[in-house]
C-alpha cells in the first residue's frame, strides 16, 4: 500500500481535514495554537476575537488568557504536510496558500513568504513590498551564486593559509634540527674553553705540587746529612772520653771547634712550604669568567632572522647580515615580503638604549627603528607617517651625502661615514644619529614613542659585482666594576 497521507477512503480523508480547519475562519490552521481547554485555532483569529471581548474560548467558553496560547507544532506540521500533497496534485511546481488555500504567486520581501492574490490584498500585507516568484528567485538565484562564489573564494584562502601553516611546520622541524646543533656548537665551545681552563689550572698545580715536593725533599735530605754528622761526632766524642788526659787536653781547642761547627741549630720550617690553596680556589669561577669576556661578544640585541625579508641572510650568531640575492622562503606575518629589511630581536617602550652599526662599506642603507604594524603586513611605504624612523643613503647620491624619513627628507652632509652610534630616549621622545668615529651629531627626531618600536634596518644589494658587504651590530665595551 501507499505510504502517502491522503490515501484511503475519501469520507476519512474528508474528515481528517475537517479535523484541520479552525472553527474560527473555516480555513487550514495557520500557526496552530492550543487553549488550556484543549480547542486549537489561528493564533491571528483567536487573537482578533479577543481584541474587542472577553478573553474566553470561543467554542466552549471556558475562561482563558494570552499566557494559556500554546503552539502546536505537530498540528502545524500535519496542515503543511497535507497542503503539500494537495499541491502535488496540482502541479509538481504548485504550492497552495496556507490561509486561503490558493495557488501561490508572489512572494513578500518584508515578511520573506510566499503569498496567493488574496494575500496580496489583505490587511496583513498592505503597504508591503511584493515581487513574482520568477522575479524573486531568480534574485535570490544570482545572490547565492555570488556567495557560492565568495565562499569558494574564502574556501581556497583557507587552504592557502593551512598551506602556509604546513610550509612553516616544517620549516620549524628543519629549524629545531639546525639549531639544536648549533647550541652543542656553541656550548662545545664555552666546554672546550673550560676544559682548557680546567687543564692549565690543573697543570699549574702540579707545577706547584712538584716544586714543593722538590723543596721538601731537598730540605728533608740536608737534615739526614746534619743528622748523620752529629751521631759521628757523638760517636767521636764518646772515644775522646776515653783518652787519657795528655791526649784529651792537647786536642780539646780542636774539639771545641769542630763540635761548634757541628751542633749548629737546625732553625725551623720556613713559611711558603705548603701548598698556595686560595691561589688555586679563591673566587674560581668569576676569574674563569673574567677571561671567558674574551672569547665571547656581547651585542645590545641581535638580528632577528624571522623578520628578514628573502633577500637577506642573517649570521649563525645573529650579529651581522647581508644582501645575497632574492631566496624563495616560507612566508610568515612578520617577514619583510617588498624591501630587503630586518628587525632588531628586542623592542623598547622606555628608557635610554643605545647601539652602533657597522656599515662595512654598503652603499645602500637605511638605519633606525620602526614600529610593527596593527596588522599582520608590513606596509609598503616606510617613512615617518608610517612609523619608520630612520638615515638612509641611496647608492645614486653623493657618498658624503645622507637623507632621512621624515616629511622633507632633509639631507645632510656627513663625510666618509663607517659607523652609525643610534641612541633612543623613549621618555624624552629623541632618536639621534652619531658619526661613532668622529663623535659627530647627524640628526635628532622628536617624536612620542608611545608603542614599542624596533631596531630597523635596510640593507641594499650591490650594483657590481663585488664581495658581500656586511652591516654588522657592533659588540658592547664590557668593563667590569669591582665593589666592597
Amino acid at each position: 500500500p501507499s505510504s502517502s497521507a491522503t490515501t484511503g477512503p475519501p469520507t476519512t480523508i474528508s474528515t481528517f481535514k475537517e479535523e484541520l480547519l479552525c472553527p474560527i475562519c473555516y480555513d487550514p490552521f495557520r500557526e496552530a495554537v492550543t487553549l488550556g481547554c484543549g480547542h486549537n485555532f489561528c493564533k491571528g483569529c483567536v487573537s482578533r476575537c479577543w481584541e474587542h471581548g472577553a478573553h474566553v474560548c470561543p467554542v466552549c467558553k471556558e475562561a482563558s488568557s494570552f499566557d494559556d496560547l500554546r503552539v502546536n507544532h505537530t498540528l502545524n506540521n500535519l496542515v503543511e504536510m497535507i497542503l503539500k500533497e494537495e499541491g502535488k496534485q496540482l502541479g509538481q511546481n504548485t504550492i497552495l496558500c496556507p490561509l486561503h488555500r490558493e495557488e501561490v504567486k508572489y512572494f513578500c520581501l518584508d515578511d520573506k513568504e510566499l503569498i496567493c492574490v488574496s494575500c496580496q490584498s489583505s490587511k496583513q500585507h498592505e503597504g508591503h513590498k511584493m515581487r513574482t516568484i520568477k522575479e524573486t528567485a531568480e534574485e535570490f538565484r544570482a545572490k547565492l551564486k555570488n556567495m557560492e562564489a565568495s565562499l569558494q573564494n574564502k574556501a581556497k584562502d583557507l587552504g592557502t593559509i593551512h598551506r602556509s601553516y604546513e610550509l612553516i611546520y616544517k620549516q620549524n622541524e628543519v629549524e629545531a634540527v639546525r639549531l639544536e646543533e648549533q647550541i652543542k656548537r656553541e656550548f662545545e665551545k664555552l666546554h672546550e674553553f673550560l676544559r682548557g681552563e680546567e687543564q692549565a689550572l690543573l697543570a699549574q698545580l702540579q707545577e706547584e705540587v712538584q716544586h714543593k715536593h722538590n723543596l721538601i725533599k731537598s730540605r728533608m735530605g740536608q737534615l739526614s746529612d746534619d743528622c748523620q754528622t752529629l751521631l759521628r761526632e757523638v760517636r767521636q766524642l764518646q772515644m775522646d772520653l776515653k783518652e787519657d788526659d795528655y791526649t784529651f787536653l792537647m786536642t780539646h781547642k780542636n774539639r771545641k771547634r769542630r763540635i761548634a761547627c757541628t751542633a749548629e741549630s737546625a732553625g725551623t720550617i720556613p713559611s711558603g712550604i705548603l701548598l698556595d690553596i686560595p691561589k688555586f680556589l679563591g673566587s674560581l669561577q668569576y676569574n674563569v669568567w673574567k677571561k671567558m669576556l674574551d672569547i665571547i661578544t656581547v651585542v645590545p640585541f641581535s638580528f632577528d632572522p624571522n623578520s628578514a625579508a628573502c633577500w637577506l641572510e642573517v649570521s649563525d650568531d645573529l650579529t651581522s647580515v647581508t644582501n645575497s640575492g632574492y631566496k624563495l622562503m616560507v612566508e610568515n606575518p612578520e617577514r619583510f615580503t617588498s624591501t630587503p629589511c630586518v628587525l632588531g630581536s628586542c623592542g623598547f617602550l622606555t628608557g635610554f638604549h643605545s647601539w652602533e652599526v657597522d656599515l662595512g662599506g654598503i652603499k645602500n642603507w637605511r638605519v633606525g627603528v620602526a614600529r610593527r604594524p596593527n596588522d599582520t603586513h608590513w606596509t609598503f611605504h616606510h617613512d615617518a607617517r608610517s612609523g619608520f624612523w630612520y638615515l638612509y643613503h641611496l647608492p645614486g647620491d653623493d657618498s658624503e651625502l645622507c637623507r632621512v624619513s621624515n616629511t622633507t627628507r632633509s639631507a645632510m652632509a656627513i663625510g666618509n661615514l663607517n659607523r652609525i652610534r643610534v641612541e633612543l630616549d623613549c621618555d624624552e621622545g629623541e632618536l639621534s644619529f652619531y658619526d661613532a668615529d668622529c663623535k659627530s651629531h647627524i640628526y635628532t627626531f622628536h617624536e612620542k614613542f608611545d608603542t614599542v618600536v624596533f631596531p630597523y634596518f635596510y640593507v641594499g644589494g650591490r650594483q657590481v659585482e663585488t664581495s658581500l658587504e656586511t652591516l654588522r651590530i657592533c659588540p658592547l665595551r664590557v668593563r667590569i666594576l669591582e665593589e666592597v
